[in-house]
């Protein structure tokens, strides 16, 4: 059978699933939090029922998809295989993550990190196959770098993508690290100001008005950027924590004047999940930036 043609609305529709999803990846690293742990499973059951939904319209754009998450994936099987399409695929594995996500909205039971994992795999698994069977698209394939306005991010973000799809990781990480820190570094004067390019200390008196030493002086100072920086994501409305679990995968990036850029320190030979989520952060984020402040080359005007 040959796959649906994707209309506007659909493609809005599976947008919002990519969205939810990258929500869901990124609270999953919140490994020491039950918060985290408890909308990672939301979102990633929220994705499932998203993308069912969004069969129920592109198979029979009148009918109302059904209530509940049991009526639903009947509904999509039930308009599946009458035009020729492959039933819902592993159903016994949604079927666990939305019991997972049950048993924590309903009864209280947080989930470990092991079922957090198996939701992410378990959806992630899922979501590819069916944008597959019924679309014909790669789920990999669509960008939430449409959302972005910024050309320059844009690029690097969406070679972060490539790099991602092609299973090289630490290409993505770097390349989407390059993309948020360009964004920040865009609108941080705006937002903040600037301290002084190339800079490490400042003159500091003590109670007595005598000056400090210069290695006291140089903690004043990077004291001092610490709390402009971290002035900067609250302002913003980023989550410091998510962002300290971004660093630890990606460590430090340097932009140089051709926007080019290089990264020293990070996590040792990252896998899947650490490029999958430092991309989706990156991305994630430079929209809710872009959402702020408008334009990065000319924030709040």
């Amino acid at each position: 059978m040959s796959p649906i043609p994707m209309d506007p609305i659909t493609q809005k529709k599976l947008i919002l699933v990519k969205q939810l999803y990258h929500q869901a990846v990124v609270q999953a690293a919140s490994q020491h939090s039950t918060i985290g742990r408890i909308l990672s499973v939301i979102g990633f059951d929220l994705a499932v029922e998203t993308a069912l939904r969004a069969v129920v319209g592109s198979l029979d754009a009148s009918k109302t998809p059904a209530d509940g998450f049991q009526g639903l994936v009947q509904q999509c099987d039930t308009l599946l295989s009458p035009a020729g399409y492959n039933p819902i695929p592993d159903k016994a594995n949604i079927q666990y993550v939305h019991s997972i996500r049950n048993d924590a909205q309903h009864k209280a039971k947080y989930p470990n990190e092991a079922d957090v994992s198996d939701c992410r795999t378990y959806c992630r698994d899922f979501l590819r196959k069916v944008v597959a069977d019924v679309w014909g698209l790669d789920f990999e394939k669509i960008s939430l770098t449409d959302a972005v306005h910024d050309n320059k991010v844009k690029q690097l973000l969406l070679g972060a993508e490539t790099a991602l799809s092609q299973k090289e990781y630490q290409t993505a990480i770097q390349q989407a690290a390059a993309g948020l820190t360009c964004g920040l570094d865009r609108v941080e004067a705006a937002v903040v100001g600037r301290l002084p390019s190339g800079a490490r200390s400042i003159v500091v008196l003590d109670a007595f008005g005598r000056p400090l030493s210069e290695s006291e002086a140089q903690d004043t100072y990077r004291a001092l950027e610490q709390a402009q920086e971290t002035l900067l994501y609250v302002a913003l409305g980023m989550n410091y924590t998510d962002y300290m679990a971004y660093k630890q995968i990606v460590g430090h990036v340097y932009l140089v004047a051709d926007w080019s850029y290089y990264c020293i320190g990070g996590k040792e030979n990252p896998g899947a999940n650490d490029a999958e989520f430092v991309v989706a952060y990156c991305t994630d984020t430079i929209v809710q930036i872009e959402n702020c402040v408008g334009s990065l080359e000319t924030p709040f005007v």
